[in-house]
């Protein structure tokens, strides 16, 4: 037969129906379809998802109302031919965002346990470092430390492209057996441009080619002659491309580090108005790209491991049904500009709550338990865990944590004796919270806290209004070591603490270089023009003098008169010596690096809240917020959450506890090569492309995924 005819048919024989898939239209997964129910001639039969076998494949198969041989044209072609090859299923969670539903990847290493646990029949496994456990048999994902509804879990390698979407939805494990083993029979037969009939007709599956499988979903109402009268839906099988990007390694055991993160006012925590849980996430995913690009070296040998961050929500203990505030004051409040009134009953609300006596317990006391509530489920998923805890607060977060913190007692009596040694003059900075009151309990915590980071904080403003005008300079937190007061330069909510300890402070606080070793540029060009212009001024000014110190001596010289040197022209060169000295000592320093700058500033004392260190630190501001720094006054207070230089910062001191310092940064390639430092990318690169290989269809796709680094290297100069 010519290889371009095509097999001739009956009109009757044209499609074959899959009665089995009538209940499931293609449309993205909601809750309902954790118990597919299949109907087929014989009625309707209960189906639970559980691992399919070969067998099981071929009797569902067989229920199917399968009447009539498909539409094909055979591919004899050698050239052409497609043989069958199988590929493992990858596992996806769903995550709601900006009210749709979005299935996201698990990690490399989740993966690979969610596969152990799947092929041994294990119930649950935990996942996302601990924090979720997984049911393989509810096919859904449960939150340990807080509470959120389950995620529907699914083990895929059949996805579909909605029309006018750009991400590909995975296919439930049903309907992933239906099409692999259709698609096998398909390339067993190398019947390809198949047409199958589903759902009663109102969606047409058609394998084009292994490259090319579409879905039309016919719309009855239009016209069959119609251009588009209907909807075609790509399919795909093996993991699509664009999850590449998205896939991590992820966490790894153990855990070497903890910090407890204390929002502030309001649920939403950040521009997108996303809750504390993602915001805290985005902090997890900085940390891991700070660890990885300044302390490669130790994570490469295993000398460093993870840092976890845990949320602390208190926000809900106040509203909603909790208190009962705010069904008190809905009708207090007035019709007009609704939104501002119930955004100000939500959230500045909070301000005032913490100001009043009984709602400031109720938050003290949710921060405290939740705290020692998560601490214990910490240890009880890490029993090998030795490290220490730290504390991170924001806005009226960081108010909290530190009343929390000024109100601890040392562990054993010896420390507590030490303490109160040491703070005998410094009685009138133990604060309270709110107003002032003195019936604030604080419960104890129960672990010791290392290290203590305020982000855009008013710690300094809250302790004014109490009356506190300063902290003494020998003032410490009775339990925790250290103290930094972390801000950006705009936000309308941060206030500096140093002058709180000394009035009479005038440094600048500590400006933190880029998380890639240097000033933005803007910054360095400002600071370049200024210090030239200063130099410049102070060059002109000592060649002045020295030309009037010249020009006195010419003159004295020639005056008969003048036989006593007056007393200008004895301080005159002194004068012009001193402004030479310091010229040529502006000149010795005028290429120093800010980290130099840095050392000198931290070898100044400040009090004891940080060990005698700097306390406060500024971030460096981007170029298009000096446009107008009113505009970009709400976003620099929650900018915090993805700032890569805040969180470098937060792990150098973390780490600093532990003996470890940054490696040095790089800036071109050739260092990067010299130092072996491009290598540890490329390996972790070509780790991921083997990782993925089995879940991939065919060599284009790993073609795609990378062209081999290692290569490119060894071009290189």
């Amino acid at each position: 037969m010519n290889t371009n005819e095509k097999t001739k048919s009956s009109p009757n024989e044209s499609f074959f129906s899959l009665d089995a898939l009538h209940d499931h239209p293609l449309e993205p997964s909601n809750s309902k379809r954790s118990n597919p129910q299949t109907t087929t001639a014989s009625g309707t039969v209960s189906m639970v998802v559980i691992p399919i076998e070969e067998n099981d494949v071929a009797q569902t198969m067989a229920d199917f109302n399968i009447t009539n041989s498909p539409t094909t044209i055979h591919m004899n072609t050698e050239s052409e031919r497609h043989d069958y090859s199988p590929i493992q299923p990858y596992w996806f969670y769903s995550k709601k965002v900006q009210d749709r539903i979005t299935w996201i990847p698990f990690s490399l290493i989740d993966v690979q346990r969610l596969d152990e646990a799947y092929a041994q029949n294990r119930e649950v496994i935990a996942t996302n470092g601990n924090r979720y456990d997984a049911n393989l048999v509810k096919r859904i994902r449960t939150p340990v430390y807080w509470e959120d509804e389950p995620n529907p879990i699914r083990r895929s390698k059949w996805f579909y492209l909605p029309e006018q979407e750009s991400r590909f939805v995975p296919y439930d494990e049903k309907m992933n057996a239906i099409l692999e083993n259709l698609y096998e029979e398909t390339c067993r037969k190398q019947s390809w441009h198949t047409k199958h009939e589903m759902n009663n007709g109102k969606e047409i599956l058609i394998f084009h080619s292994p490259l090319l499988i579409t879905i039309q979903v016919i719309d009855n109402e239009q016209s069959p002659w119609a251009n588009l009268s209907y909807e075609t839906r790509t399919l795909k099988r093996g993991l699509p491309e664009m999850f590449f990007d998205e896939i991590k390694f992820g966490d790894k055991d153990p855990v070497q580090h903890v910090c407890f993160v204390v929002h502030g006012i309001g649920e939403a925590c950040d521009t997108k108005f996303r809750p504390l849980i993602e915001c805290v996430e985005d902090f997890r995913e900085t940390s891991r790209i700070i660890l990885q690009s300044h302390f490669k070296s130790y994570v490469e040998n295993d000398q460093i491991h993870r840092i976890e961050f845990l949320p602390v929500y208190w926000h809900g203990d106040l509203h909603m049904d909790a208190s009962g505030v705010d069904s008190h004051l809905l009708p207090l409040t007035l019709p007009s500009v609704i939104k501002l009134r119930t955004f100000i009953n939500t959230t500045l609300s909070d301000i005032l709550f913490y100001t009043s006596p009984v709602y400031c317990q109720k938050i003290i006391s949710r921060c405290i338990s939740e705290m020692n509530r998560l601490y214990e489920i910490f240890l009880q998923r890490n029993p090998s865990f030795h490290g220490q805890v730290s504390v991170i607060g924001h806005s009226l977060g960081s108010v909290i944590l530190y009343d929390i913190l000024v109100n601890q007692t040392p562990a054993n009596q010896e420390e507590a004796l030490i303490n109160e040694e040491e703070n005998s003059n410094a009685k009138k900075n133990v604060c309270v919270s709110g107003t002032g009151q003195i019936s604030i309990q604080y419960e104890k915590l129960t672990f010791p806290v290392s290290y203590f980071f305020a982000l855009g904080s008013p710690i300094a403003m809250f302790l004014t209004v109490r009356g506190v005008t300063s902290l003494a300079s020998d003032y410490a937190l009775p339990t925790c070591k250290g103290l930094l007061n972390i801000f950006h330069p705009y936000d309308p909510v941060a206030y500096r603490l140093e002058p709180l300890i000394d009035p009479k402070w005038t440094v600048s606080p500590v400006l933190l270089p880029h998380h890639k070793g240097r000033k933005r540029l803007h910054l360095e060009l400002i600071d370049g023009l200024s210090r030239a212009t200063d130099l410049k001024q102070k060059m002109l000014d000592g060649f002045k003098n020295t030309m009037i110190s010249i020009t006195d001596f010419v003159q004295s010289y020639r005056s008969p008169i003048s036989t006593a040197t007056s007393p200008a022209s004895t301080t005159q060169p002194t004068i012009t010596t001193t402004i030479a000295a310091d010229t040529e000592l502006e000149l010795e320093h005028a290429n120093d690096d800010e980290d130099t700058h840095i050392d000198e500033w931290d070898n100044r004392p400040i009090g004891k809240l940080n060990q005698g260190r700097r306390i406060d630190y500024v971030l460096q501001h981007r170029p298009i917020e000096v446009l107008n720094d009113y505009l970009f006054a709400f976003a620099s207070h929650v900018s915090y959450w993805d700032s890569e230089d805040t969180m470098l910062l937060i792990i150098k001191e973390i780490l600093k506890m532990d003996n470890f310092e940054p490696d040095p940064q790089y800036e071109t390639i050739e260092q990067m090569i010299k130092s072996n430092v491009l290598n540890y990318f490329v390996n972790n690169q070509t780790a991921k492309v083997n990782e993925l290989r089995p879940y991939l269809a065919t060599s284009e796709q790993i073609s795609r995924l990378i062209i081999d680094p290692i290569n490119i290297v060894q071009r290189l100069p």
